[in-house]
């Protein structure tokens, strides 16, 4: 994907508006950072689409409504979507400290020379 500053985006405007009709993606960068992306309408409704699919099936496997607003909100990070579906599952619950004795009992590695 091609990357190009502000003020090169604002110069070939119509250029990218173009190629992004044709298919193609383009980085828009303030100060090297990426800051935005100019994609097609219809690469913008199928992400969208999708988004919605997904959120609709993690609705339908029983994620919290309130935990997927804040995900997507931007206040909690996506990971703590399966923490959200693990939380009340009583098997789980000593599942790291069984995976930290298997640890402890676990024979020593032979170093790896490369």
């Amino acid at each position: 994907m091609d990357s190009f500053s502000i003020g090169e985006a604002k110069s070939r405007f119509s250029e990218l508006i173009s190629r992004v009709s044709a298919g193609e993606r383009f980085i828009i960068r303030r100060r090297k950072r990426p800051l935005a992306v100019l994609i097609s309408t219809s690469e913008l409704e199928q992400l969208e689409r999708t988004a919605h699919l997904a959120r609709r099936l993690a609705l339908a496997i029983g994620q919290n409504p309130t935990l997927l607003a804040e995900i997507e909100a931007g206040n909690v990070h996506a990971a703590m979507a399966a923490f959200g579906l693990w939380k009340d599952e009583t098997d789980l619950a000593s599942l790291t400290d069984e995976i930290e004795v298997n640890r402890q009992n676990q024979l020593p590695r032979s170093e790896i020379n490369l």
